[in-house]
């Protein structure tokens, strides 16, 4: 069976429901696009790396994750934390900003518990996908280990996937930003920036293998535009990119080519912006 591998941060999302009301659901950039790619490719085991409490927010979340086919032996359990939390503020054209409380994210700690555990945990997988903020999240001496950790993976695992997803708040400067993205993706196989954060970092791709998406509805993969479809509606523009991510990463797992990949990845991320949050109905 093939087997991916998301590490990051799933949150407790909410968002506005009318009347001063506020809908409560999980979501997270790496643990976004682990669903989705486990919608796209549901005969693909899909595993989540990460850390939660133990408290009842974190079973709740667990078993969301249950109820979308993720699997949760590496999400370890650490008892004096719990999940993060952010709420999802929209303007009319459903751009989205984004508010956090997750000073005490259990999340936090994934790269420490993965450790404990055995990084070979991971050897043998056909995908390990993480992001910017799976760095973001560390703290600043445990990123350089993270970066040890790829380099480490690089021939035991089948590929690499790494979305810078810049995040300002969670870095001391740009240039440390930019550094550690430059670093990630030097170690990875596939690199899945957007146009902005690459304009924000200053940095160019340097990887075999990138998708770059831009203005909502195209993608450059090695330098070539892929062109899809305008979504029909834009309510929310939450988890657009993750939702790309994950099926572009599920077709080319089933052996597309990076263009087709990027094609179903557009479709998806038009499809999701129509729904409010980052993780749409099923």
């Amino acid at each position: 069976m093939i087997r991916a591998y998301c590490i990051g941060e799933c949150m407790v999302e909410l968002r506005g429901a009318g009347d001063g009301l506020l809908r409560q659901g999980f979501a997270g950039d790496s643990y976004n696009s682990a669903v989705y790619l486990k919608r796209s490719a549901p005969e693909i085991a899909v595993h989540y790396v990460t850390a939660t409490g133990t408290d009842p927010m974190s079973r709740a979340m667990r078993a969301a994750w249950s109820a979308e086919g993720i699997e949760d032996d590496l999400a370890f359990a650490v008892a004096d934390r719990r999940p993060g939390l952010y709420m999802i503020e929209l303007d009319a054209a459903g751009e989205r900003r984004f508010h956090y409380w997750r000073g005490d994210s259990a999340a936090k700690r994934w790269l420490r518990e993965l450790k404990i555990a055995g990084i070979g945990k991971l050897f043998g997988a056909d995908l390990v996908y993480l992001s910017g903020i799976s760095l973001a999240i560390l703290a600043p001496d445990e990123r350089r280990e993270a970066l040890s950790l790829l380099e480490a993976l690089r021939g035991k695992v089948g590929k690499i996937a790494f979305d810078p997803n810049y995040r300002p708040a969670l870095w001391r400067s740009r240039e440390e930003a930019a550094d550690m993205v430059r670093e990630a993706a030097a170690r990875s196989d596939i690199f899945l920036p957007s146009s902005e954060d690459m304009a924000a970092l200053e940095i160019s791709p340097a990887c075999a293998e990138t998708a770059m998406t831009a203005e909502g509805a195209r993608c450059s993969v090695n330098g070539t535009w892929v062109q899809g479809e305008l979504a029909l509606r834009v309510v929310d523009t939450s988890g657009a990119g993750d939702s790309f991510n994950g099926a572009y990463l599920a077709a080319r797992l089933r052996g597309a080519e990076p263009s087709e990949a990027a094609r179903a990845g557009l479709a998806l991320a038009a499809e999701v912006v129509g729904h409010p949050g980052a993780v749409i109905p099923q």
